[in-house]
């Protein structure tokens, strides 16, 4: 049976809220934007500017994607210039990928694109109303991360 509590309410807009994000990602067409990303190659990207640089296997755990995906677009984004790789000074057996100088810029210009988007969906909320929305949504991501099983820091 149906249930209508807050919680299934809750629960309905997040999920609704998964599809039409992706849809409107999908609708950006980022390549006409000049140095435009696809999702995928932008989440990694993004992770890799502002928190890396990062082994494969932590990045792979930091996006919540299987290792040999992570792999594949790490090459096309290496083949693009976007990342390189460096020696782990913690292991010299490992590598570490980081964001090159070209890949900043891309970065920011596909980041600044993305939060134009959002500040036109969002012009007609008070900054009151915009802070509290921010507050609860990283508050339910927050506990969404304590319920996932902890991964290893391989940074």
């Amino acid at each position: 049976m149906y249930e209508d509590s807050e919680h299934a309410a809750i629960g309905r807009q997040v999920g609704r809220f998964i599809r039409l994000s992706e849809r409107l990602f999908a609708t950006l067409k980022w390549n006409d934007a000049g140095r435009g990303l696809e999702r995928p190659a932008y989440v990694l990207l993004s992770r890799i500017a502002v928190d890396g640089p990062f082994r494969l296997s932590a990045l792979a755990a930091e996006v919540s994607l299987d290792l040999s995906t992570v792999s594949r677009q790490v090459a096309a984004l290496e083949s693009a210039g976007l990342i390189g790789r460096a020696q782990d000074p913690s292991d010299k057996r490992a590598s570490l990928v980081e964001v090159t100088d070209l890949g900043r810029e891309v970065f920011a210009e596909n980041r600044d694109r993305w939060l134009s988007i959002w500040r036109e969906l969002l012009a007609d909320w008070t900054p009151e109303q915009r802070a509290e929305f921010a507050a609860l949504f990283t508050r339910l991501n927050e506990s969404i991360a304590e319920r996932l099983p902890q991964e290893r820091d391989c940074r």
